[in-house]
């Protein structure tokens, strides 16, 4: 279960709507309040989280000088989605970010996937490649998400998920996922996330991130700059698995010390600096 500290949302940050050729889909929005903005961050919560597991980086990227969005995907908490399996196919979801990406504008958008919204992230991109080769992604960042299945434990928690969603309700789930320690606000907003979250999208995407689809060889070929940044220590993917994936996709390598695995949540400065010295430099295309 993806943590929250808290329900509260800076101030800086609007509960808005991206409204796009394939839906409408919930979001949490910051822009910069003075100055020119130097482009759009598009950002991918993970399995069981949202767009609030991005809230407290929103404003700071914002302050850096970036428009910052993060989506609820379809099915995910806020944005309503199809009961059926086939609609959380990986192309429907990859045409989703491409769709949301087009809603946004205008100028390059920085794609910054969470854990399985790195998966989402890099399908988006190599479907993009084959049918949109004129996408605005000036970068990719894969947070916290690793280049195959994660840790054997991290695997054997996915199948028992899937196993609970075909034969328990999600109410009685809920016991076994709800987070150990978290304030009262915080966790009766996760409750409202679980609960409203399509079981068909959890089951599918945890599907998914036991079998990826796409392969680091045909991310590699795709001319996009890219990062592979991650919060330690996290139980989900190695330091040596991230080393060897940023090695292969020549990618940029950061860490956010003590972010574990969600450092959007438990270090957004450093995660936040961290993106931003990426945009501005060799992030940027000419």
């Amino acid at each position: 279960m993806s943590q929250l500290l808290t329900a509260a949302l800076p101030e800086a940050v609007d509960r808005t709507d991206l409204h796009t050729s394939r839906g409408r889909f919930a979001c949490l929005e910051a822009g910069p309040r003075h100055g020119t903005c130097k482009g759009s961050a598009l950002l991918l919560p993970g399995l069981t989280g949202s767009k609030e597991d991005f809230a407290p980086l929103l404003p700071l990227l914002a302050a850096a000088g970036y428009r910052a969005v993060a989506v609820d995907g379809r099915g995910q908490y806020e944005t309503e989605g199809p009961s059926s399996p086939s609609a959380y196919a990986p192309a429907e979801l990859a045409a989703d970010v491409i769709a949301q990406t087009r809603a946004l504008g205008d100028g390059a958008v920085h794609l910054v996937g969470h854990s399985f919204g790195g998966f989402v992230a890099r399908e988006a991109v190599l479907l993009g490649a084959d049918v949109e080769p004129a996408m605005p992604w000036a970068t990719l960042t894969l947070l916290n998400s690793g280049p195959s299945t994660p840790s054997t434990h991290q695997r054997q928690r996915i199948q028992l998920l899937i196993d609970a969603l075909a034969s328990m309700p999600k109410d009685d789930i809920w016991t076994f996922v709800r987070p150990a320690q978290a304030g009262q606000d915080a966790e009766e907003l996760m409750h409202d996330r679980w609960t409203r979250t399509a079981a068909q999208s959890l089951t599918c995407a945890a599907r998914w991130m036991l079998d990826p689809v796409s392969s680091l060889s045909d991310l590699a070929r795709c001319d996009i700059p890219k990062l592979v940044l991650a919060g330690e220590p996290d139980e989900s993917w190695s330091v040596r698995e991230l080393d060897s994936m940023a090695a292969q996709l020549k990618a940029e390598r950061l860490t956010v010390p003590a972010g574990g695995h969600s450092p959007s949540i438990h270090c957004p400065e450093a995660t936040a600096e961290s993106l931003v010295e990426f945009w501005n430099g060799k992030g940027r295309r000419p």
